[in-house]
């Protein structure tokens, strides 16, 4: 939890300290679009290739080298005297997230035992929300009392060495039989690594239905609240304009109900997780409906307050469900090949919800709605489907079957 703490602390930071010291240095808002996106090019181009050294590696071990790597490159963006300097630490930083990322998910049945699945995840989910909350602010007092803005980045490159020094703590995940891929010659193991995260991601999905569904509805919620938040953007602009700092302030009730959606949704066991994740699914669409039509900003915090809420609660439904669902020897090439897509969702939503919110705010809404909404109506009985053979092969499976059929001959 410390560990996630201290990451997303620091990433929150740069992603407010970032834009305002590219366009304090460089006047311009393309140059600081551009290099934030840069940051997800690794991810979308190369990421599937993480799953191989996540099944065969110590996912701590990666979580670790790639932290260093992070806070060395956070420390040095501050001394950069040219853009394309800065890019480039960005693009670096974006590697390290890429690796990153996905071990920290895998390390997740280290540290919360079976059983207690949902309720672990939903305090790893609260570290994150907590983080987040709390690194603008940081950065708006940093500011306030006159502190140069290069402090931001060195709080980033230090938060990434705590991250590492509680990562040590975690108990050591042992690499597993890869059974998802065999070695091939130098010349054809980044290819082999690429195709066989697909691969898995195709397997996994195909085999468990609740699966199937919260992975394929994943990347249309991505694209939805994405270019919901660019639709804040415009509101703030055209609805709220009077609100002084208003998209600020709907990032910050989403992020308290994040927080409180985190806590609260363990203690709802006695209900199907199929039964809560398609509730809060759909009730954030609804919130996301309504957001041109609210009387006030007390209303409009009060639905992102609740759109908060059922974010993080799908998000700790989902991360559970892996653990119970995708065993260890899969779950690195899963979400090898998931991220990617997602980030590549999260890429559309930022370069076209501007424009779409620009156009028409209802019409955004209802599109935004939609987009979150319809996939899960339209997948709605996969949710409540028991939990598939994910990772057994098929030699095991003719096992089973065949064990089946010698039970029902001998009845």
């Amino acid at each position: 939890m410390v560990s996630i703490f201290t990451v997303d602390l620091g990433t929150s930071m740069t992603a407010v300290a970032l834009p305002l010291l590219l366009i304090r240095d460089y006047g311009t808002t393309l140059a600081a679009g551009l290099t934030l996106a840069i940051r997800l090019v690794p991810s979308i181009a190369v990421g599937p290739i993480v799953g191989r050294l996540l099944a065969r590696r110590d996912p701590r071990h990666i979580a670790v080298i790639s932290s260093l790597l992070s806070a060395l490159f956070a420390a040095l963006i501050p001394v950069c005297g040219a853009l394309w300097q800065v890019q480039l630490l960005t693009l670096g930083i974006g590697l390290t997230v890429m690796l990153a990322g996905p071990a920290r998910l895998v390390l997740r049945p280290a540290v919360v035992s079976e059983g207690d699945e949902l309720r672990g995840n939903g305090l790893l989910m609260a570290a994150q929300r907590v983080s987040t909350l709390s690194g603008p602010p940081l950065v708006g007092v940093i500011i306030a009392v006159g502190w140069p803005l290069w402090v931001a980045f060195l709080l980033e490159a230090a938060t990434s060495l705590v991250a590492v020094v509680m990562m040590l703590r975690v108990p050591p995940l042992p690499p597993t039989a890869d059974e998802e891929a065999e070695d091939s010659g130098d010349r054809r193991r980044f290819r082999t690594a690429y195709v066989t995260s697909t691969r898995a991601l195709l397997r996994v999905v195909s085999d468990d239905a609740f699966i199937r569904g919260a992975t394929l509805t994943s990347f249309s919620y991505l694209l939805a609240v994405t270019l919901g938040r660019m639709m804040l953007v415009v509101m703030g602009t055209r609805h709220y304009a009077d609100v002084s700092g208003f998209y600020g302030w709907m990032l910050a009730a989403m992020g308290v109900g994040g927080l409180c959606g985190s806590l609260l949704i363990g203690r709802f066991r006695r209900i199907s997780t199929g039964t809560l994740y398609i509730a809060v699914m759909l009730i954030e669409a609804v919130g996301w409906l309504s957001l041109p039509w609210l009387p006030g900003f007390p209303a409009a915090m009060a639905v992102m307050f609740t759109i908060g809420v059922m974010e993080s609660s799908g998000y700790v439904l989902y991360y559970a469900e892996v653990q119970i669902r995708i065993p260890r020897s899969v779950m690195g090439y899963y979400y090898a090949a998931l991220i990617p897509v997602g980030d590549a969702c999260m890429f559309l939503g930022s370069a076209f919800g501007a424009w779409l919110a620009g156009a028409s705010v209802p019409a955004a809404a209802m599109i935004v709605a939609g987009v979150m909404g319809i996939p899960m109506l339209l997948t709605l009985r996969w949710y409540y489907a028991p939990p598939g053979r994910i990772g057994e092969s098929d030699a095991m499976r003719e096992g089973t079957r065949s064990a089946t059929r010698r039970e029902e001959h001998d009845v």
